[in-house]
């Protein structure tokens, strides 16, 4: 008696393979779309930089301000931490401004806090892969201002 066998689609084993190939097709398409989409960290321009921290502190969104933080400068819950913080201060009409002096340019945030006053910090803004981005270790200042620029 000669065995017959099965066409080669019609096999079990064929079948969970071609499902596993597809799978692992469109996890990767997806994967590669997402970098392809995925924004670049940073702004092109210092004033775009400025108006980004203003508007992301603004909103209260962590991870649009960590795209504008440099990653090597940063720890990965740097800027979760830092909106946090700013939050507990109750800002009120957060303002960016873009200072150049001698060294980096600095981004410096003024927030009112109702009966705490004022409160502040200043990043210097550094070029990385044709982008400016936020250095996380504040400049050294030597007046009695908010860091750099206060």
């Amino acid at each position: 008696m000669t065995e017959q066998r099965q066409p080669w689609l019609k096999r079990p084993s064929s079948l969970v393979l071609l499902v596993g190939a597809a799978l692992l097709a469109v996890w990767m398409g997806t994967v590669i779309v997402s970098i392809v989409h995925e924004e670049p960290e940073g702004e092109a321009s210092l004033d775009g930089l400025r108006s980004a921290v203003q508007q992301a502190l603004t909103d209260r969104d962590d991870g649009e301000f960590g795209r504008l933080v440099d990653p090597d400068s940063a720890g990965d819950d740097y800027a979760k931490n830092y909106v946090a913080r700013l939050g507990d201060a109750d800002p009120r009409r957060i303002r960016a401004t873009v200072a150049k002096g001698g060294g980096d340019p600095v981004v410096t945030v003024t927030a009112d806090a109702g009966t705490k006053g004022t409160v502040c910090t200043t990043w210097a803004a550094v070029r990385s892969d044709d982008r400016w981005v936020l250095d996380a270790a504040p400049p050294v200042g030597r007046e009695k201002r908010c860091g750099a620029a206060g």
